[in-house]
């Protein structure tokens, strides 16, 4: 027991890689980097990092964070986090009536406006899948011109997922769903140490522009006036008054008639007024 005037015992330290461990984690990811994850996400999370950091020789959650995370809040530490808590399930040609869609108003504005270019936002690109497969239906759909004729600009904030999607080698694993004429069509085949990989074609990854943006950052570097946007399963990462800034931001990127693209599983509690419904995930901005 303390004697009169002796000072408190010290708070005792949390147990290495417990909950309580890994709070200032959570409260790190939500003030300094602004995302904030589901449960069943924050578990994954913090199986993921405990595996990273005992690589690393770290004890505990809260040796990262006082060591790393304080030190420099924006350094390879945040990287970190924001490299492992983004990663997203992606696949080629998901949920494609989007595609079709984006193809059919593709080929209308190059009949509206033969001499000017087409640019197209995939926002939360992951790994490449979904800008790549933007590519290939295009150049299926309507034909090698459109080569020259449209721009896929590519963005996420995970600097690990970006450098995947540039150098577009992608696993058995990967491309499985895809028909053999489009594997033929559209990919090469790896050879020796490559061998059962599969890369995308020169003429598909020179369509894509890769940007590494944080999409709660008040300068975003992709054109503007843009037709149409994906920003699919993105949103699930902000909170209900981030989404609504979120969609606000990405409506005021689009010129007046384009399109916003969301996830088909996507909860949209509210939506800017100039974004006109047309189905559970396609919006039209008004004007």
């Amino acid at each position: 027991m303390a004697t009169s005037g002796s000072l408190p015992p010290p708070p005792a330290e949390p147990e290495p890689w417990s909950e309580k461990d890994f709070t200032p984690i959570t409260v790190f990811l939500r003030h300094q980097i602004g995302i904030t994850l589901e449960s069943h996400r924050m578990g994954l999370l913090q199986a993921r990092l405990r595996s990273r950091l005992q690589a690393k020789s770290y004890r505990s959650f809260t040796q990262f964070h006082e060591q790393v995370l304080r030190v420099d809040p924006n350094g390879w530490g945040a990287q970190l986090l924001i490299d492992l808590s983004t990663v997203n399930h992606t696949s080629f040609f998901r949920e494609p009536a989007h595609f079709t869609f984006m193809t059919e108003r593709v080929a209308t504005w190059l009949k509206e406006s033969p001499s000017q270019p087409v640019r197209i936002w995939s926002a939360g690109c992951s790994s490449g899948q979904e800008p790549y497969s933007m590519a290939m239906v295009l150049l299926e759909l309507l034909g090698p011109t459109v080569a020259q004729k449209v721009e896929i600009w590519a963005s996420d904030l995970s600097l690990e997922m970006l450098k995947a999607a540039a150098g577009a080698i992608y696993t058995t694993r990967d491309v499985q769903g895809i028909s053999p004429p489009r594997l033929r069509r559209f990919f090469l085949l790896g050879r020796g140490p490559r061998e059962g990989s599969f890369r995308v074609v020169p003429e598909i990854r020179d369509m894509v522009r890769f940007r590494h943006i944080d999409l709660r950052n008040p300068v975003w570097p992709v054109p503007g006036d843009l037709p149409m946007i994906f920003c699919r399963n993105v949103s699930i990462y902000f909170s209900d008054e981030e989404r609504l800034t979120l969609l606000h931001r990405l409506t005021q990127q689009l010129r007046p008639g384009g399109w916003l693209v969301m996830g088909n599983g996507e909860i949209l509690p509210e939506v800017p007024a100039n974004l006109r419904k047309h189905s559970p995930s396609l919006f039209q901005k008004e004007g």
